[in-house]
């Protein structure tokens, strides 16, 4: 079965009043995907870049990295509606 994998920059530093305010550096990021590939038994398929909106459903802050991003950027999706997005690297796999 293919399933994936997002990984995101991680909170570093927080702010005063506990939101993020420094993240770790994309090579970071690589260093942590090659990390969890090398821990796994897992046949790598594709790994590609991804724009998510800051916010996840369901997940902890800190599950992905973040959950509102100080670093994130606006993407106008439609009518002038604009969403903060961040990036993401997603892996997928077969195990």
């Amino acid at each position: 079965m293919i399933q994936y994998k997002d990984f995101v920059p991680r909170i570093t530093e927080r702010g005063p009043f506990g939101g993020a305010s420094d993240y770790e550096s994309f090579s970071e990021v690589v260093s942590a995907i090659n990390r969890w590939i090398e821990s796994t038994t897992i046949q790598v398929i594709n790994v590609e870049t991804v724009v998510l909106p800051d916010r996840i459903e369901g997940t902890r802050n800190g599950d992905y990295g973040l959950t509102v991003s100080n670093s994130s950027h606006p993407v106008t999706i439609s009518q002038g509606v604009t969403i903060n997005c961040f990036q993401c690297v997603r892996v997928w796999y077969r195990e």
